[in-house]
């Protein structure tokens, strides 16, 4: 992502899964003789932000491109812009922007257990930024501390795909590499790696790992696991990763979201809790620093409201406090987002 006038890292995060995508568009052609139409969705976000006193006001727009080619090709990309307001030293609100390119990628449908994918992508590794990061996804807004243990985007290739061990175990993988770009926009590194899981479809459970290695500079390493679990018998969602790098630390996070389907006048309301720590590696201060890694060992929790005034409109609001060494910090937020879906032809979406 860039930024003006500085650089950000900013995350990016792939909402849609191309395979799935691209297998029901494919389905959806053959049985009802439809040619699969391009669609452009997204959201738009307003955010208020109060973190340890200082206010920020966050614009933001997230465009995200499906475009199907036939029924086994998908082109698919995902901009970002935002403009972030904030007082200067002066006590002056004055106004940032960002924007970036999330992914711009194409995926081939090859057979009912592989997808190939070329072009910018969602590094696989964990699973929060495919598929809990986008704006209109996530359940609290505010990030990951473990976010920069593990290299977000890459430019490069990627296998991806599942297939059932028996009818109760589902196996998924995602393998890729990535080569070293360094446009501010489409930056990248040269690595290596990929996330593995299995799925048990009955008690709708997920459990997985992923690896990532570095193949300039430090040559460092990255691992974690990742664990979903959504109960039946309950609107509750249970997620949580560990990520590991071998200087930059590591840290875990636990998230549940639990939607209030069982009272009156409930359904629309969903709350959220998240508590992580992180614990710092073995870098320099101002290494750290560049690459945008905490550290201090950090200890945060949050909690949160959402409430669904339609499928398409959230409003959200958060409080979250954070420890670290000589320095604590209350963090608030409240805000709306806006999901919209739309054919770029008539009749495309039916």
């Amino acid at each position: 992502m860039c930024k003006l006038p500085r650089l950000s890292p900013g995350r990016i995060a792939n909402a849609l899964c191309a395979g799935l995508v691209l297998c029901s568009m494919a389905a959806r052609a053959q049985s009802l003789q439809e040619t699969p139409a391009p669609v452009l969705t997204g959201a738009t976000s307003y955010f208020t932000r109060v973190t340890a006193g200082q206010v920020t006001d966050a614009l933001g727009v997230s465009p995200l491109l499906l475009f199907p080619v036939g029924n086994k090709w998908l082109l698919e990309a995902k901009a970002n812009f935002s403009d972030t307001f904030s007082k200067n030293k002066s006590g002056v609100w004055e106004g940032q922007m960002s924007y970036g390119l999330g992914y711009a990628q194409i995926d081939y449908l090859a057979n009912r257990y592989m997808t190939v994918t070329a072009g910018r992508f969602v590094t696989p590794f964990g699973i929060y930024g495919e598929r809990f990061a986008p704006v209109w996804v996530r359940a609290l807004q505010t990030g990951l501390l473990t976010t920069s243990l593990a290299r977000g985007a890459s430019n490069g290739g990627m296998l991806r795909g599942g297939f059932s061990l028996n009818p109760k175990v589902n196996f998924n993988y995602a393998v890729y590499f990535s080569g070293a770009v360094t446009n501010h926009i489409v930056t990248s590194d040269r690595t290596t790696g990929g996330r593995f899981g299995i799925f048990l479809p009955g008690p709708r459970l997920e459990m997985g790992g992923s690896f990532q290695k570095l193949f300039q500079q430090d040559r460092s390493r990255a691992a974690g696991m990742h664990f979903v679990w959504q109960p039946n018998a309950l609107p509750l969602a249970l997620r949580s990763e560990y990520s590991w790098s071998e200087l930059r630390g590591s840290g875990y996070w636990i998230e549940s979201a639990y939607r209030l389907n069982q009272i009156p006048h409930g359904r629309p309301i969903e709350v959220v809790g998240r508590a992580q720590q992180f614990y710092a590696g073995s870098l320099k201060a101002a290494t750290a620093a560049k690459l945008g890694v905490l550290t201090k060992d950090t200890q945060q929790a949050d909690l949160g409201l959402n409430y669904y005034l339609s499928n398409d409109i959230r409003a959200s609001a958060s409080y979250g406090r954070q420890f670290s060494v000589g320095k604590d910090s209350h963090l608030w937020t409240v805000g709306l987002t806006y999901r919209f879906v739309m054919p770029l032809f008539p009749g495309g979406a039916r």
